[in-house]
């Protein structure tokens, strides 16, 4: 029996020895593993959170606690092999992120939990340049490990005195244009760039540029192959990648698509920003283009073999599911439970308020937000944002409470969705968890101000003519308001029909010179110069005033809570969700207020009546659609006349042979 065993561990051994020299020849001489561990659009999410599956069902999914296990559970199996890197948008998306100036927890956390890089995302900016400033100097001073930073496409203006502290943080943490990592014997550089759509969306990234991302990629790739002698390039890129739907006709090619063809010698893209899901990578040329999805609800794990000037071969690729059967790394637990402590004493206390404290139930689930973004539109859940902030608005104001005719949310503002059960306090942040408000408190404060009839029309034509332009921000959710579009007409000048509820809450029909009440977050309200400049200033809206009066500055609009504190608190909008949630019916009288039903689906406040007929193209038009008219009128006519003119000159022609 001794003698069998022995005999068998040999043969196994040299089975085992046989298989492995072949897989290594196949692999080619030279040839190197390395493993890429990836992740981007982190958002804060520190705790796990719940999802709906396609089957409708309730899971959880991220978590940092989870996320570390997996990323030490790989580092420790692939050894030095393994490079852990994000993509950006490691911040900004719940409770957590509204210490990220004091605290830095994003870059600390990342950095305890062995990240080796990452870049920014648009919405790292989110806190301005004096506020991103301040967290690399939180973040150094508290850090023993850290991420290191790479932005190949940032140029600081060193002139203004918050460019002059940015660059001081940069040069400090330090951000770089690049960085150099060895793995397995291969000499690897790493960059970073913010692509196009994500640069449009930093409003608040004052005496900072963002450079043109293929320009900043060619140089910096010729560095590293010229200067560096890298054998091999990644690049974290926040620019995203789109895929087709089923059923479009024509591939639309991403911006880390045309990346990856005008830069070849990349090797590695790892494509934050959209969200995007890729189940497989995506093939440019040699270049390997992966994406996760968002919330670190999966680790991206692509396998790779690094041969001297072969194009890297993919071993294997793989999105693992962060689900709640993962254990919870101890140490990054707690000090997640920490931050989780601070927030709730700095951000929270002041509101009476604590992450698991319950505001309001759900009989149903509200439309995802992966659904809504995929096929924008009306949702229950728009309209039940818009419907909380003439509520809340109401309520700030008090006596002095001036009539909100229309409120409106961009779709691409609303982060979350509520999902039956209980509803807490973190839930409702993360439903609208954008922005910092002027008096430097995170979340975007609520806005009103007045608007003629005309430009009450010209902001609808944001949802019929801007929003095919910007797929996902633009679409509006609305309250207040009814109308229709025809999709076929002339680009602003689609809105057919427009009526607002009075103060009775009938709906009348619009009245072009009357002057509106409207209300939004201020993101929204200082958004209308960008659709001034998209449109060629075509549609024009001035604030103003219940006088009509030009407002000077857009921060004369801002709401205010009560102030009998003796100190002005604005109005946010998560808080005036949260506000309107409580005063809900509690309809099974368990002491909880419900989410009415109305809310499960769109109510048809808006909505597209195509019409292709004449009639339906051109009735009723604006001075856009009449120019265009004349337009068409002039070059008919001229191609009659042209057409005349060939005719005539063809008979005499003709007459004189």
């Amino acid at each position: 029996m001794k003698y069998f065993r022995k005999s068998a561990l040999i043969i196994l051994s040299f089975i085992l020895i046989f298989l492995s020299a072949g897989y290594m020849a196949a692999q080619g001489p030279g040839s190197r593993e390395l493993v890429i561990l990836f992740t981007h659009d982190l958002h804060s999410y520190f705790l796990p959170h719940r999802v709906l599956t396609e089957e409708g069902q309730s899971e959880e999914r991220g978590g940092f606690a989870k996320l570390a296990y997996i990323i030490k559970e790989q580092r420790i199996y692939h050894g030095n092999k393994a490079i852990r890197l994000d993509a950006g948008d490691f911040s900004m998306g719940t409770l957590f992120h509204t210490s990220f100036m004091s605290e830095a927890s994003e870059l600390l956390l990342m950095g305890q939990m062995g990240y080796d890089v990452t870049t920014f995302g648009n919405h790292d900016f989110d806190f301005g340049t004096a506020g991103l400033a301040q967290m690399l100097r939180a973040a150094k001073a508290k850090g023993k490990a850290l991420p290191g930073i790479v932005a190949s496409n940032i140029e600081v203006d060193k002139k203004t005195e918050e460019g002059k502290a940015l660059q001081q943080a940069f040069e400090e943490y330090p951000v770089t244009p690049y960085k150099l990592l060895e793995r397995n014997k291969v000499r690897i550089g790493i960059f970073g760039l913010l692509g196009k759509d994500a640069a449009s969306d930093t409003p608040f990234a004052k005496s900072i540029r963002f450079t043109d991302q293929v320009s900043a990629a060619k140089r910096v790739v010729k560095i590293l192959l010229k200067k560096e002698k890298v054998d091999m390039i990644i690049c974290l890129s926040h620019s995203g990648t789109y895929r087709a739907a089923p059923g479009e006709k024509d591939k639309i090619i991403s911006e880390d698509e045309l990346l990856a063809q005008k830069v070849p010698e990349i090797d590695v893209i790892v494509s934050g920003h959209t969200h995007t899901v890729l189940a497989k990578p995506i093939k440019i040329g040699k270049t390997v283009i992966v994406s996760s999805g968002r919330y670190g609800e999966h680790l991206g794990i692509l396998r790779v073999y690094h041969t001297k000037n072969k194009p890297l071969r993919v071993a294997s690729y793989e999105l693992r599911n962060i689900t709640s059967g993962i254990p919870d790394d101890r140490l990054v637990s707690e000090a997640v439970q920490e931050y989780k402590d601070i927030v709730n004493a700095r951000f929270l206390a002041p509101y009476r308020l604590s992450f698991e404290q319950v505001i309001a139930e759900s009989d149903f689930n509200m439309e995802t937000i992966v659904s809504a973004y995929e096929k924008p539109r009306e949702m229950g859940l728009g309209n039940l944002i818009a419907d909380s902030y003439r509520y809340a608005v109401q309520k700030a104001e008090g006596p002095k409470y001036e009539y909100v005719h229309v409120s409106f949310e961009p779709l691409g503002l609303i982060r979350e969705s509520f999902q039956k059960g209980r509803i807490t306090t973190e839930d409702v942040f993360q439903v609208l968890s954008l922005g910092i408000g002027k008096d430097g408190i995170p979340g975007y404060p609520l806005m009103a101000f007045y608007v003629t009839g005309k430009e009450l029309k010209d902001i609808l034509e944001v949802e019929a003519s801007v929003a095919p332009l910007k797929k996902i921000g633009a679409h509006l959710q609305v309250s207040g308001v009814k109308f229709t579009f025809n999709p076929h007409r002339i680009l602003f000048d689609r809105v057919t029909q427009v009526s607002v509820r009075n103060e009775r809450g009938d709906y009348e029909p619009l009245e072009y010179e009357k002057l509106y009440r409207i209300c939004s977050n201020m993101y929204a309200a200082g958004m209308i110069g960008y659709v001034s400049k998209v449109t060629y200033r075509l549609l024009s809206i001035t604030p103003k005033d219940k006088d009509g009066n030009k407002i000077s500055e857009l921060k004369q609009a801002i709401i205010y809570m009560d102030r009998s504190a003796g100190k002005e608190r604005e109005l946010k909008q998560w808080l005036a969700l949260l506000q309107y949630l409580r005063s809900l019916p509690d309809t099974n009288r368990n002491g909880i207020p419900n989410i009415p039903a109305k809310y499960s689906a769109p109510e048809g406040r808006y909505k597209a009546v195509p019409d292709k007929s004449l009639k339906g193209r051109f009735s009723g038009g604006n001075f856009i659609t009449t120019g265009a008219l004349l337009v068409g009128l002039i070059i008919l006519c001229a191609l009659l006349l042209l057409g005349w003119l060939t005719v005539a000159k063809i008979r005499k022609l003709t007459a004189r042979k």
